[in-house]
């Protein structure tokens, strides 16, 4: 039996896979007994934030920043496995019984149930991340709790994207008819939030048999959000996602608007201007959830635009941090070593260097924010950290001496 057929159906019966309890939320489109967004007067700046020099920035609001790590998770990837062999047995079972024997309209309506099968199933990984985000946020789950929910909505969404593509496959083989590429680029959208560059890195770290290969991470939780972000060489790499900004349920506001070619696009382009001028622009795929994309020479956006909202619901920036704007410099200096601090705008990743005071040879140094070493300086004496939001102490460890600081803070976007 071909792949394609064992997975035909591969959500019919996806919604009797057992779901984790959900806690009522009460400001995104999932809430309960209240209007979507009901909570949106109470909540920080929606838009992003104006960032001179540079791509604007999605935020969060009042945010707690913890930094962790990912390494070997063998119960992640069991928990995985597991999901996938019950959508795999499920799709196995019915395919074979039901689908050959159907007529075309009945393989119709099996195709269209099973399509809604599987955007209800996205709107589920969503319902998770805002459950567990929000009580990190409250101090109810662990760094390691919002890891492992963000593995296993990044392994669900694969398998999720796999079973759409083999529907897609069955859709073209009955007679005159077909998925709209409204229905499969909106899907696609939704399954593509949980499967960004970060969270691939995060699986292939959890995946690997060494215990010495870790994955940091930044981890900034609030009731109204979340970003997830990495130094990754010379890139800083983010995820933004703002819960109150995406109303599922609500109409295609973008939809509405008819004297415009692409309003999708144009509401992107007014959000985020220095990248629309800096950048090529590409073209926003699908309805409901509109990715739109700029690209630039040193730097990639990508924005997740609800079409309920009409705001950005996520958004992904790859930033070149040798090209990101100096935004403050302070330096101190202490046992004949100095330390330099040039931060970038709206708190992203900052340079530290170390050099001797008299001469001004870079010095190798052991970088440490509050009690957490981050790693060394370079042969040109420098180290790029991601800091924290509050104001945390700086220090520089050398073999001939030591360089603090205290660096104020107060950054909420």
């Amino acid at each position: 039996m071909n792949s394609a057929t064992a997975a035909l159906l591969a959500l019919l019966l996806v919604c009797s896979l057992p779901a984790m309890t959900l806690v009522a939320a009460d400001s995104s489109g999932f809430a309960d007994g209240g209007p979507a967004g009901s909570v949106q007067d109470q909540s920080p700046q929606q838009t992003p934030v104006e960032v001179a020099e540079t791509t604007n920035r999605l935020p969060i609001g009042d945010a707690g920043t913890s930094y962790t790590h990912v390494g070997t998770d063998l119960g992640t990837v069991l928990a995985s496995g597991d999901d996938q062999l019950r959508i795999d047995h499920e799709q196995y079972v019915i395919a074979e019984r039901e689908f050959d024997a159907a007529t075309p309209d009945e393989q119709e309506e099996m195709i269209e149930d099973a399509h809604d099968r599987i955007e209800e199933r996205a709107l589920e990984l969503e319902e998770r991340e805002e459950v567990i985000v929000r009580a990190h946020a409250n101090g109810e789950r662990s760094d390691g709790e919002v890891v492992r929910m963000l593995l296993r909505n990044y392994n669900e969404a694969l398998a999720l994207q796999d079973a759409l593509d083999d529907l897609n496959q069955h859709a073209d083989r009955v007679p005159g008819y077909s998925l709209s590429n409204q229905q499969r680029d909106a899907t696609e959208a939704t399954l593509g939030f949980h499967r960004t560059p970060i969270r691939s890195n995060m699986a292939l770290a959890s995946e690997r048999l060494d215990p010495d290969t870790e994955y940091d991470i930044r981890l900034q939780t609030s009731q109204h959000g979340y970003r997830v972000s990495v130094l990754d060489g010379s890139t800083y790499v983010s995820e933004t996602t703002r819960f109150d900004n995406r109303e599922p349920h609500s109409s295609d506001q973008f939809a509405e608007i008819e004297d415009q070619t692409n309003p999708a696009f144009e509401r992107g382009q007014e959000l985020y201007p220095w990248a629309s001028d800096t950048g090529s622009p590409s073209y926003p795929l699908g309805s409901g959830p509109h990715l739109v994309r700029l690209v630039l020479d040193d730097h990639h956006l990508e924005i997740y635009l609800d079409g309920g909202s009409g705001e950005v619901h996520r958004e992904l920036q790859e930033l070149s941090v040798g090209s990101l704007p100096v935004d403050s410099s302070q330096s101190w200096t202490d046992d004949g070593l100095e330390m330099t601090l040039n931060e970038t705008p709206a708190n992203g990743p900052a340079e530290v260097n170390v050099t001797d005071s008299s001469t001004g040879e870079p010095v190798p140094a052991t970088i440490v924010i509050d009690d957490r070493e981050v790693g060394q300086t370079g042969p040109d004496g420098t180290r790029w950290i991601m800091p924290p939001d509050d104001t945390y102490e700086l220090t520089a460890e050398t073999s001939s001496g030591t360089v603090e600081a205290t660096v104020d803070g107060n950054w909420q976007y």
